[in-house]
């Protein structure tokens, strides 16, 4: 089997970090985008002592442009690329311009075949069928509390449904296009979690966040959405039971109105 060449962007993050020194356990390879050198060292230090390191790329992410996305891509050749940044004081640039233009030049690769966006569960316009009253509520209020943080995540992941669709119909490569949705993070790993359509309230830890993403990129049958909090089951049990149920949290959605953001 080949191995695996992961681009991840993102890369200094509490979630990028921890990703990278899983793939890197298991001998994939690896290429963290970072935004500043001053990182670069810590990210040197992931991964086994006497395995394989992390290559790294510097990369301001908030004034990337879209040839500057595909020369990254072209240059790294990934099969998966996962979208893990994000920055607070300036969100559509990098939440949602920056993603945009990452997915863009993924799709484009013939070389990618999986990508998977770290998102949230208020990314989407509709309530859930799923949530009960309690949740709905929980969901307005974050909505209000942050919402141009939900406007630009919401634009990258139906982008990223777009554009995937747009590739799939053209392309005989099979474009495996997964956003992760995990609820308030935390740094206690519990190992137990609930994957799929799950309440909107709760929280997960960043470690579980990224044995979720390695297992989701592990498998060939994986496309859609998934809403990921503390649950009951072990994360490759939660993974197998979210993809054999078909639990995509975009059941609700317009798709039709995703699609024809596809440019």
């Amino acid at each position: 089997m080949t191995t695996p060449r992961v681009l991840i962007f993102g890369g200094n993050g509490g979630i990028g970090r921890l990703m990278a020194a899983l793939m890197l356990a298991n001998s994939w390879h690896v290429t963290s985008v970072i935004r500043d050198t001053r990182q670069e060292a810590d990210i040197f230090q992931l991964g086994p002592k006497l395995g394989p390191k992390a290559d790294v790329l510097v990369v301001d992410l908030a004034h990337m442009k879209d040839e500057d996305a595909s020369k990254i891509v072209t240059q790294v050749k990934p099969n998966y690329v996962v979208f893990a940044a994000g920055n607070m004081s300036n969100v559509n640039a990098v939440d949602r311009d920056a993603a945009k233009k990452v997915i863009k030049a993924s799709v484009f690769s013939s070389d990618v075949r999986k990508f998977i966006m770290i998102s949230f569960p208020a990314s989407r316009r509709k309530r859930a069928p799923w949530w009960d009253e309690t949740d709905y509520q929980n969901y307005l209020d974050e909505i209000r509390a942050f919402p141009e943080i939900a406007k630009a995540k919401l634009d990258a992941d139906e982008y990223l449904v777009a554009m995937a669709k747009q590739r799939n119909d053209n392309s005989p490569s099979v474009f495996q296009a997964i956003s992760l949705r995990p609820s308030w993070l935390t740094n206690a790993s519990k190992g137990k979690v609930h994957l799929g359509k799950t309440n909107f309230s709760g929280q997960v830890s960043r470690a579980d966040v990224a044995a979720v993403v390695v297992s989701l990129l592990s498998r060939d049958d994986t496309t859609g959405w998934f809403d990921l909090v503390e649950g009951s089951d072990d994360v490759e049990t939660a993974v197998d039971k979210a993809v054999r149920d078909n639990m995509s949290s975009i059941e609700g959605e317009d798709l039709e109105q995703m699609y024809s953001k596809a440019r």
